[in-house]
């Protein structure tokens, strides 16, 4: 027996039961059970469908004249409503999208959208919600009132049977977030249903059933949450059978999937299956179905099909702060499987050109390379490169150019959540364009005054617990790289380099996060340029633009005639921030956000000379729009100490920032 959405009910009547079924789809056998507290679509679906759908059909003419009985929707109000506000009640009424048009208030979608605000109630759990609606008219103008009766907001009551031993109720109370006495909400409980039937799936009950549904108790105010398991039998993993794959490809397939036959059945593997494959990067489409059989063995077919192996990639950006101006390029293109089944080769090509707003001068910067990509060398998981280019780049006290060539290998240590990499790297570069602040003395010091030959081997350690890599909202990403210039990697200058990074996220409330980062740096012995250190800028301490946070020369400068500050950087770095990032609104589909942050820095030019008491501190706050291809941000930076004649970049107190994605 079912009622009309807000009709008055009897208590302990049932409202729309569904029966879920012992299929799955790809992911694995998966909750079918699809409870409705009232219809999803917040109407009752009887003739009044077919005249919701003539009124917007005949809405989307041009808006028709104002005869009698056909005045001009200008207003949609609410009274009595506390609970839900106007705009989450306004936002998808058909009468809304009226108002926007100019169009008349048709009398079918006044009453439709009532039974659309009293479904938004129902599920919030407001089970004696009661809503009327009326029209009042003016001349050549009307609008429509809708009175609200909320009523108290019912409580949640959980039942559930039928559990096979081995499973807890606690387990399923777990994946449920509601609780026994604390407010109903619907979608919450939509939700979690394929957590639901999955705790009984993952404990090997790959047949099981769930029959679930909420009864409205009416007289208790209660939502009365029933969950009734029909565990079938116990099953186990049988034959795999892999398809769209072949030779190399199909064994990466293979060493993919995380169970094998005989096995308890678990949902929980063929959705880390399903994972694992698509984060290969190399199939398009990817499925991994049980059979929908009956039986104790469940077989197992995995389908994947190869995505297009060539890729173009154009891109581009900017970047603003207060010293230079930058446009930035960005050229790729891939072949997937050549030369070898497991191989991807790359070209990419990076121009940027940059107008420094000290002396007027613009800055050429290239970067191109060409790679190979090997994955499953060794094992599965691993990663091998081989790479070669060329860079030309454009600093402040010099320009360098020159070949480069690199080894890498990544393997992750026993999980993909920490990993090694290894590898090489070789550069021979020239130097040009040298500032003429930048002394003889120097430039030896530097290695400037000749070319250089730098080899090293490079060595880091990841751990990623982040729950998303470009906007994480919880979690920690923690990374130990060090670097060894020797003779052996071909490198005329011997040193030792480390770099520790960390970072930690956690959510506040209605979608603020609040971030913190802190990043040490120290090289020792005969420091070459590539491995310098600067700070200040969009990614480092905000009170300062780019790389101005750095050992640095100031005078007049005999080319330009004015006075400038060079920086060459330093062998010494921290780097510290903690920023609060808080939603606000949203324009059109794009969310809108605000960031407070406090910078803290320093470099130094030896390790020994830095010293945590005394870093430069900036505060500062800014705007944030998400875009599909990252977060658009303006940052504005006021330090806050050391701005003296002997601090770097004296005298300055504010930077501002524009740039694409986030601080870290």
């Amino acid at each position: 027996m079912s009622a009309r959405a807000g009709a008055p009910a009897p208590a302990g009547v049932l409202l729309a039961p569904h029966v879920a079924g012992p299929h799955g789809d790809s992911a694995g056998f998966h909750a079918l059970a699809r409870v409705s507290i009232l219809r999803r679509s917040g109407y009752v679906r009887q003739p009044r469908t077919l005249l919701l759908v003539i009124g917007v059909l005949s809405g989307c003419s041009h808006p028709p004249p104002h005869h009698p009985g056909e005045e001009q929707l200008t207003a949609v109000e609410f009274e009595g409503n506390k609970q839900l506000g106007k705009n989450t009640l306004l936002t998808g009424l058909a009468l809304h999208r009226t108002l926007q048009r100019g169009g008349a208030p048709d009398p079918y979608l006044v009453q439709i959208d009532e039974d659309r605000i009293r479904g938004e109630y129902l599920r919030k759990g407001y089970l004696d919600i009661d809503v009327r609606s009326r029209v009042e008219r003016k001349g050549e103008y009307a609008k429509v009132i809708y009175t609200v009766e909320e009523g108290e907001r019912a409580n949640t009551r959980i039942a559930i049977t039928g559990l096979p031993p081995e499973v807890k109720p606690a387990d399923v109370r777990a994946m449920l977030p509601l609780q026994d006495g604390k407010p109903f909400d619907y979608e919450a409980y939509d939700l979690a249903k394929p957590k639901l039937l999955g705790v009984v799936q993952d404990a090997g009950y790959a047949r099981a059933r769930l029959e679930a549904s909420v009864i409205a108790d009416r007289a208790d105010h209660k939502a009365v949450v029933e969950l009734e398991y029909t565990p079938g039998p116990k099953c186990r993993f049988g034959e795999v059978k892999i398809t769209g794959a072949k030779g190399d490809l199909a064994s990466s397939v293979r060493d993919r999937i995380t169970f094998k036959p005989g096995q308890q059945y678990s949902t929980q593997a063929i959705t880390q299956t399903q994972r694992n494959l698509y984060g290969f990067g190399r199939f398009s489409t990817v499925r991994v179905t049980p059979d929908q059989g009956g039986g104790e063995v469940v077989g197992v077919e995995v389908a994947v099909a190869e995505g297009a192996p060539h890729e173009l990639k154009l891109g581009g950006g900017f970047g603003i702060d207060p010293t230079s101006y930058e446009v930035r390029g960005r050229v790729g293109y891939s072949v997937a499987g050549w030369p070898f089944p497991l191989d991807t080769t790359t070209l990419d090509l990076r121009p940027a050109y940059a107008y420094i707003r000290e002396d007027g001068s613009y800055e050429p910067r290239v970067r191109a390379l060409a790679k190979i990509e090997r994955l499953d060398l060794f094992w599965a998981y691993t990663k091998a490169e081989v790479g070669a280019g060329y860079n030309y780049l454009t600093l402040e006290a010099f320009t360098s150019y020159g070949p480069l060539a690199r080894l890498g290998f990544e393997t992750p240590l026993g999980s993909n959540k920490l990993k090694l990499r290894v590898g090489w790297n070789f550069e021979q570069l020239g130097f040009r364009r040298i500032s003429d602040l930048v002394d003889a003395d120097l430039q030896h010091r530097l290695g400037i005054d000749r070319s250089a030959r730098i080899g090293n081997y490079k060595e880091s350690v990841i751990i990623d617990l982040r729950d998303h890599p470009l906007e994480p909202r919880l979690g920690a990403y923690g990374e130990l790289h060090t670097t060894e210039g020797t003779v052996a990697a071909g490198s005329a200058y011997n040193y030792f380099g480390v770099v520790s990074d960390a970072r930690g996220y956690v959510p506040l409330y209605d979608g603020a996060v609040l971030a913190a980062h802190a990043r040490y740096g120290a090289v020792w012995g005969d420091v070459p340029v590539t491995e310098r250190f600067f700070a200040g800028g969009a990614v480092s301490q905000r009170g300062f633009g780019e790389r101005r946070l750095s050992p640095s020369v100031t005078g007049m400068s005999m080319m330009t005639g004015t006075t400038l500050t060079v920086p060459y950087g330093g062998a010494g770095l921290i780097d510290t921030s903690v920023e609060a990032r808080v939603p606000i609104t949203k324009i059109r589909t794009f969310p809108v956000g605000v960031a407070v942050f406090v910078d803290g820095a320093d470099v130094t030019e030896t390790p020994g000379e830095l010293n945590p008491s005394r870093l430069h501190w900036a505060a500062g706050g800014g705007l944030r729009v998400q875009t599909p291809v990252g977060p658009a941000r303006i940052d504005v930076g006021y330090r806050l100490n050391r701005k003296g004649p002997m601090d770097p970049d004296p005298g300055s107190s504010f930077a501002y920032h524009l740039t694409i994605g986030e601080a870290f």
